[in-house]
């Protein structure tokens, strides 16, 4: 059994992966939990503490960018990279702006949890009546809570433009992306994909952002195959 580490996006927790864990083959999967951080410099010293070197590593969203993040500072201890829903750009002043505003709202009232419409935003519209899948982001959500939201928030704030050092790294890169992801182009991951030396590229059609939720099988599928690429 091959160890592979798995790291969710904001505000998720081990529970986006329920129906990707029971379908991997021959992979042990590892979920690494970086909620109690409040930089991306901790997030990084989880990471290193988590995994068994050199690591296969599965960022989703939030994840993925720390995976990312992760790898161009520590390039020696990464063999493989599977990166979903995420791009290796840093916040513009626009995003970190609305981030600030949401910060200050978040202190100053009651978290009364994630919204139908924000659900929303994250899912294909095909599935934005599917009950299974948003009780399990709003679960997560309250799982984790306004404390969590906050410090997630402001850890990533900072988050810088690696764009560039990822373009050096020598180790395979898959990008995944979904095809109807209202919140990163597909376009924007397709475009960066092959300029990695070692990147490739695949869309998902026909889904939102939470890809892990909303087409398991094809993800699941990527990740069996992926993991006998550059096996040397």
């Amino acid at each position: 059994m091959q160890k592979v580490y798995f790291i969710s996006g904001t505000m998720c927790t081990v529970d986006l992966w329920q129906f990707v864990f029971p379908k991997l083959e021959n992979i042990l999967p590892i979920y690494i939990d970086i909620t109690s951080a409040k930089s991306f410099d901790e997030i990084n010293k989880i990471i290193l503490t988590e995994i068994e070197e050199p690591a296969v590593i599965v960022g989703f969203s939030l994840g993925g960018f720390s995976a990312l993040n992760f790898a161009v500072h520590n390039p020696d201890k990464v063999k493989k990279l599977i990166i979903i829903a995420a791009n290796a750009n840093g916040l513009n002043d626009k995003e970190i702006q609305l981030r600030k505003s949401t910060i200050n709202f978040l202190e100053n009232h009651t978290y009364k949890g994630v919204s139908k419409a924000r659900v929303q935003q994250f899912l294909h519209p095909e599935n934005h009546q599917n009950e299974k899948i948003t009780t399990i982001i709003k679960k997560m959500d309250t799982d984790l809570g306004k404390e969590v939201l906050i410090r997630q928030l402001k850890a990533t704030s900072t988050r810088i433009d690696v764009s560039e050092r990822v373009k050096t790294l020598n180790v395979p890169i898959q990008f995944i992306a979904a095809e109807n992801d209202a919140l990163v182009s597909a376009t924007d991951i397709k475009e960066f994909a092959n300029k990695p030396k070692k990147g490739k590229y695949i869309r998902i059609k026909n889904c939102g952002h939470m890809i892990p939720l909303e087409k398991p099988e094809a993800l699941t599928l990527i990740i069996n195959s992926y993991r006998y690429l550059y096996s040397k």
